[in-house]
């Protein structure tokens, strides 16, 4: 998935990038990586197989980038729930996987055919065994037929 900027002068994007799937139990999730874009600067996010132990004593995994593939597919809901919103007159579109680590949402502007993206990383998940505020983010202003694509 690519969402990109329609201003030239100050280019920005937001890619996910889908990489390899993995089981775990009955579950199936399909790991993928963030690469946001400013300017001439790019920022990557990928998982980082790291563990941590919680209150309880017991082991987690963190830093994973994994959207849930089944029994639930997320890539499927946030296709069919995007192009929704593209064909209706709702304000704005968000999505969060169940591993929560982004928060995208999607605005409709005041000019029509303008959309403004914004796509917010979550730090304390990827990076520690909590779940916090967005630690990072982008945001942009595209069109529908970016948002399409």
């Amino acid at each position: 998935m690519l969402i990109k900027s329609n201003n030239d002068n100050s280019p920005c994007s937001v890619e996910i990038k889908l990489l390899d799937e993995i089981t775990i139990d009955t579950n199936k999730w399909l790991n993928y990586e963030i690469e946001l874009k400013v300017n001439q600067e790019t920022y990557n996010f990928r998982s980082q197989n790291k563990t941590a132990t919680t209150a309880l004593g017991t082991t987690a995994e963190i830093g994973k980038f994994a959207f849930a593939i089944s029994p639930h597919n997320e890539l499927e809901s946030i296709k069919t729930q995007l192009k929704q919103f593209l064909a209706s007159n709702h304000k704005s579109f968000r999505f969060e996987p169940y591993d929560p680590s982004f928060e995208l949402i999607i605005q409709r502007s005041e000019i029509e055919d303008e959309f403004k993206v914004y796509f917010w990383i979550d730090a304390g998940n990827t990076t520690g065994l909590e779940y916090s505020w967005d630690g990072m983010g982008i945001r942009f202003v595209t069109d529908h037929d970016a948002l399409r694509l």
